[in-house]
């Protein structure tokens, strides 16, 4: 028997809940490089700079004169912390003036912190910040101009935010984690499908996908041990000189590629990423001789023949070039061709190499902000000169020459390129020589793990090349023997703690090994009866996380019964005497003391119980001897640990209330308890888990680009854009199902006598108006609604007429419908197995697979998420049903949960949704209404609270309403009267459909860079663009993910 591997990615969520507090916050990434009219709200609400205002102080030049400029005086620093400082400046007096913020501690002179291009006609953001190592003296952060003018500097929105060392590592790991890793699942299952547990499973990575590299120069030409020590270690490289104009064609005419041709044969063979460097180098001091003595004429044709000659040969083979290098500082080219000289140099690659992306590249732009020519604002302002001459910025090149580096100024400047959503380069790392070896590599680490850990940057390339003296341009990783320096054990530990090991487990009962695993290649290998399976399989970037400030609830789900339990959710809340300290609490109650009003509780806990392999039992809270309500359910077992997870609304406080647990026959049992946790949430900190979760999981950045058929960009053009359809189905607009019409009752009332009329008709209908549509349903295992001819039959007959209803209904409307409910409600009843065996359900899954392939086959049931009262239809039980039918082979593509609500639970809604989203696949919720023994008026408010719990959940794909009208009403709920006016649940409906959860129309104009951005829910939208006498309409979808959709237009 063969079998199968199956890898399955997903989002790595590494969330420390205890780390998310009011005097612990996460970094705030956010950045402006936009003037703005008015200053955005301070960030961290000005930390602590709040309610501190600016004075007036004398300042020492230097020079023994003295100048007064605006400062904070922070009289207490604390040593040993980082600081992130922040605040919007706008000037009078001057057009623009580069201002520049600068801290005084004591008697030391002013330490650049940040700088900022400011303007007297809007506000602009600084952003920057400094490490406090010092003895805490009172201490100044001024301001001030870098020119002569006499200007006036007003400052607005202010931040000054402390972190202490950990808090700032912490920071770093977090995002490690959430955007260089993911989760990994693999499934291994024989070739009919059937899951296999117990399979030996080995997995390795064997490539990264984040390119971390070095330079290297023509010492590695033939150098054997050199060449081995750099593939051991590095995935991307870059030629140190071999490929600038001076050593290609050092006399004119003469061009000499055999140093690079060899070095690309290199990394080729070892399949190395290989940047381009550089094309043209701005500083005169680099280049060929006989390039300084060429006329104008002369230049311009020696520039193209060396575009032209380069990237003719290296064609297709550097994925990167730095087409202008230092151009921050240099300006040689445009001395002699003119200020559009850079422009097109970069038009003139892009079309000698269109594959290649473009860089610019410059020095002490991240390092410090002392070098005035090149700030973080002048970087930002050559690209969109650029883009506005049609020219297209693929990524931004920092070089990265440290001395002792700010971490804090420069994350903050990371974050301002960061907003032009453009690849960010680390591209020649080192730290001085002017250091000793020791501090050179505690350096070097602290710039490494903050690029790495930035979001926005795509790669780091060391300045690192080794030279046949053993000298490098200022820090060398090895000696000549290529024995580590301290610098080289700092990339060999950062590179062994950023790869996924080798691992080696089991798959569980499920046929699944999970784990979390860097980005990049791998290889596995399943081993099972003898047989052995190897695969390879990547993980890439693909959703990236979203952190929540505040209180974040933890969607952990689990069906399986484990050998042991595992920790506490929320390190147990409130609940302080069920943990894994006393995992042997034999209990039939938890007490829990002095409950608030007007909270959202969410419990969980582990339970196991004696002497019995599998009992249904609930959690049953009671409120001061009183109420009574369910708060979750679960299917315990003797020999393993099984997770409850619910929760409940408390709306007036409670000074005694317990928990006690009772079995299917409603008698209360002793269950052993551990790993118990009672999390509190208010309806605000619930709602925005709600929100946050719509946003990430609904919603997606787009930006437009608007440009003319030349690519130049255009401002001011007039843009409109309007959501035509929504992604999410829900029923009434964009999905149906029919209430009855597909049943057996009513497709053939009698044997042998069917009626497709009425479903045709209404299919017909939902198909004119581009409408999604469920099948519901195939088989009702409720006696009450099968025909009564089929009651009458057995054995051979039945399976007769069973396997006739599949293949004549489902071959009369093969491809039409999106789902199949197979089997209605077979946790409540069992009609079929009861007469054809404990198999018929498995059958009927397969032979209708085989009709329909390409249709999702659903289990479909009640009570599963409206209550835990009813043990037939826990979680558990649920997802044990799934497996017995996935056992036979059988794969299982949805899972249908009806909705039939009297009063909603919103925490046992969510706890039961995170227990199924533990199956990985999609939730449908089937047939939403409320009870009608409801007025209309709770009948509104109860379904936006269901609505808003299932359309805010990561796992839910889809919810249709059970609101079919007929002339005696509908089922439960109705959402208008007869004459098609709304009643409360259709106020609710259209008010969360059409308003809350659509994109409003989004009216507005091109920026300066030629784009309009705006956030959208997933759908189809259609653009217009209009600009002068031209006009453009378009349309675009936006799918599911994080990254931003860029859509461009040409009038």
């Amino acid at each position: 028997m063969g079998f199968l591997l199956v890898a399955a990615t997903n989002i790595l969520v590494f969330l420390s809940l205890g780390f998310v507090v009011a005097d612990q916050p996460l970094y705030d990434y956010s950045a402006y490089t936009q003037c703005k009219v008015e200053a955005e709200d301070p960030l961290y609400n000005g930390g602590i700079l709040k309610d501190v205002a600016t004075t007036m102080e004398s300042i020492d030049d230097g020079d023994g004169t003295f100048t007064s400029w605006p400062a904070f005086v922070l009289p207490n620093l604390t040593p040993h912390t980082f600081y992130t400082f922040s605040s919007w400046i706008k000037i009078h007096g001057s057009d623009s003036s580069l201002i520049t913020a600068r801290l005084v501690n004591g008697n030391s002179s002013g330490k650049c912190v940040g700088t900022v291009l400011s303007r007297h006609d809007c506000w602009s953001f600084l952003k920057g910040g400094f490490f406090f190592n010092s003895e805490s003296h009172p201490s100044l952060i001024y301001f001030q101009n870098s020119d002569n003018m006499d200007i006036t500097i007003t400052i607005s929105s202010a931040s000054l935010q402390p972190f202490t060392k950990e808090q700032w590592s912490f920071q770093q790991n977090y995002k490690i984690n959430t955007e260089r890793k993911r989760a990994v699942t693999i499934h291994v299952s024989d070739k009919q499908g059937a899951r296999l547990q117990g399979a030996a499973v080995r997995v390795e990575q064997v490539a990264k996908d984040f390119p971390f590299g070095s330079a290297i120069n023509n010492f590695i030409i033939g150098n054997v041990p050199y060449q081995q020590w750099f593939v051991e270690r590095f995935n991307a490289a870059v030629f140190e000189n071999e490929l600038k104009w001076a050593a290609t064609e050092p006399e004119q005419g003469v061009y000499n590629y055999t140093f690079a041709d060899k070095m690309l044969d290199f990394v080729r063979a070892n399949q190395i990423v290989a940047r381009g460097h550089n094309i043209f180098w701005e500083d005169p001091k680099y280049l060929p001789p006989w390039v300084l003595n060429l006329t104008s004429p002369e230049l311009e044709l020696a520039v193209k023949r060396r575009i032209k000659s380069l990237m003719t040969r290296y064609r297709d083979e550097f994925v990167h070039w730095d087409v202008s290098n230092e151009f921050l500082h240099f300006n040689f080219y445009e001395e002699k061709l003119g200020e559009n000289a850079t422009y097109e140099f970069f038009k003139a690659a892009h079309e000698a190499d269109p594959l290649a992306t473009l860089f610019m590249n410059d020095f002490n732009v991240v390092e410090s902000c002392r070098d005035v020519k090149s700030t973080v604002d002048t970087y930002i302002s050559k690209i969109r000169e650029l883009r506005r001459h049609g020219v297209w910025m693929d990524g931004i090149g920092l070089e990265s020459h440290f001395d002792e580096p700010n971490l804090p100024l420069m994350r903050a400047i990371l974050d301002k390129f960061a907003t032009l959503q453009i690849p960010i380069w680390l591209t020649e790392v080192d730290i001085t020589n002017q250091l000793d070896q020791e501090t050179q590599a505690s350096y070097l680490e602290d710039v490494l793990r903050e690029g790495f850990s930035h979001p926005w940057v795509n790669g780091i390339m060391l300045w690192s090349a080794l030279k046949q003296n053993g000298k490098c341009y200022q820090m060398c990783l090895t000696d000549t023997n290529f024995n580590n320096l301290p610098a080289g054990d700092v990339v060999d530990k950062l590179l062994k703690e950023w790869e996924t090991g080798v691992m080696k487990s089991q798959t569980d009962e499920h046929g699944a090994f999970s784990f979390y695993g860097f980005l990049g290649e791998y290889r596995v290998s399943a081993s099972f009866g003898g047989k052995t399976t190897n695969s390879t399989f990547s993980v890439s970037r693909s959703d990236e996380t979203r952190h929540f400030n505040g209180l974040s609830y933890d969607y952990s789900g689990y069906t399986l019964c484990k050998n042991e339990p595992e920790d506490p959710l929320y390190n147990g809340g409130i609940i302080i005497n069920h943990n894994q300290s006393q995992p042997d609490k034999v209990s039939s109650t938890l007490v829990l003391p002095n409950l608030s009003g007007n909270t959202i509780y969410s419990f969980s806990s582990w339970v196991k119980i004696s002497g019995s392999n599998g009992t249904a039992i609930k959690a049953s809270l009671t409120l001061d001897n009183d109420t009574h309500m369910c708060i979750g359910n679960v299917v315990a077992k003797s020999e393993c640990w099984s997770f409850l997870k619910g929760g409940f609304v408390l709306d007036s406080p409670s000074d005694h209330a317990v928990v006690y647990f009772l079995d299917s026959y409603g008698k209360r049992i002793n269950v052993t308890l551990t790993s118990a946790s009672l999390q509190p949430f208010t309806h605000q900190q619930w709602q925005n888990n709600q929100d946050n979760s719509i946003d990430k999981e609904r919603k997606r950045a787009v930006t437009i680009h608007v440009s003319d058929v030349d690519g130049k960009i255009i401002q001011g053009a007039r843009i409109i854009v309007e959501q035509t359809s929504r992604n999410f189905p829900f029923e009434r607009f964009n999905a149906a199902v029919f209430e009855n019409e597909l049943k057996w009752c009513a497709t053939e009332p009698e044997q042998g006598r069917v009626n497709y009329t009425i479903p045709d008709l209404m299919l017909d209908f939902v198909r004119a108006n581009q409408i999604t549509v469920r099948g519901h349903n195939i088989f009702w295992e409720d006696p009450m609604y099968i025909p009564s001819w089929v009651q009458n039959l057995t054995g051979g007959a039945l399976d007769s007429a069973v396997k006739s209803r599949i293949q004549g209904l489902m071959t009369h409307y093969k491809n039409q419908f999106v789902h199949w409910d197979v089997s209605n409600e077979m946790l409540h009843y069992d009609f079929y197995e009861q007469r054809l065996g404990q198999n018929a359900s498995m059958e009927m899954f397969e032979l209708a697979h085989t009709t329909d392939p390409l249709a999702m086959l659903f289990m479909n049931d009640f009570n599963v998420v409206e209550t835990c009262d009813d043990l037939n239809s826990s979680a558990t039980a649920y997802a044990a049903r799934m497996k017995e039918v996935e056992e036979g082979g059988v794969t299982m593509d949805g899972v249908g949960l009806e909705g039939h609500f009297i009063t909603p639970n919103p925490p046992l809604i969510r706890g039961v949704l995170d227990q199924l989203a533990a199956l990985q696949l999609p939730i449908w919720l089937t047939e939403v209404d409320i009870s009608n023994t409801l007025d209309p008026e709770t009948q509104g408010k109860y379904l936006e609270i269901v609505l808003r719990e299932v359309y805010s959940h990561p796992s839910v794909d889809g919810i249709m309403l059970w609101t079919a009208m007929d002339p005696m009403g509908c089922y439960q709920m109705c959402l208008t009267d007869a004459n098609f006016q709304n009643l409360p649940a259709g106020d609710v409906v259209d008010r969360l459909i059409f308003k809350e959860w659509s994109t409003a129309v989004v009216n507005g104009e091109s920026d300066e860079d030629g784009t309009l951005s705006f956030d959208g829910f997933l759908g189809e939208y259609v653009v217009n663009v209009d600009f002068g006498n031209k006009t453009s309409n378009s349309t675009f979808f936006i799918s599911k993910g994080d990254e931003t959709i860029h859509f461009s237009i040409q009038l």
